[in-house]
């Protein structure tokens, strides 16, 4: 038993030595957390592109006033809100309520560069806007392509995966966040 607990941390030590985080280590990049997300992004993201491009037109608690230009709140705080009020709302959905849950969030500025990652971790082409990855916990976007649907879509994929001891079929994953992406602005 003793060799298993040692085994498990020198996997993940592995994994994250081999560089298979979704970004080099020499490329620039920032980040802010909520709640329920850590956001790591290029310096070149463009963050107020990203918050006018995701809408929470389905929150309850969201006012276009209360996050105006002299709201005072940073880009990243706007963000936060918005990222936790999407992922409330997937659960809320889902009705599935997984305890200390945290996904990270690698917003990407070109297709491109998201490709490069999606072939790193699958060597084959990419075809997808934005996907998800238990073993990493983290979905990966682009800056271009990002929606609130899209990321409902993903954190569903996160929820789901932590909210069951033994996984469910792939196909049965997909059609629950695809129910979350349907379902976002009920």
């Amino acid at each position: 038993m003793r060799h298993k607990i040692i085994f498990v941390p020198f996997i993940i030590l592995s994994i994250v030595l081999s560089g298979k985080t979704g970004y080099s280590q020499e490329e620039d990049r920032s980040f802010f957390s909520s709640k329920f997300c850590t956001v790591f992004y290029a310096n070149d993201v463009d963050l107020k592109k990203v918050n006018r491009r995701v809408s929470l037109g389905f929150s309850n608690f969201y006012s276009p006033r209360k996050y105006g230009g002299s709201s005072g709140l940073s880009i990243e705080n706007i963000l936060s809100d918005k990222l936790d009020a999407i992922f409330n709302k997937a659960e809320e959905i889902l009705d599935m309520y997984p305890a200390k849950i945290h996904v990270a969030i690698n917003v990407y500025k070109t297709q491109d560069d998201l490709d490069r990652v999606y072939e790193e971790f699958f060597n084959e082409p990419n075809k997808a806007v934005s996907f998800y990855i238990y073993k990493t916990n983290t979905i990966y976007t682009v800056e271009s392509q990002l929606t609130e649907n899209i990321l409902a879509h993903e954190m569903a994929h996160c929820i789901i995966d932590h909210y069951f001891v033994i996984l469910p079929p792939r196909k049965i994953q997909e059609m629950l966040s695809v129910y979350v992406d349907i379902h976002l602005k009920d």
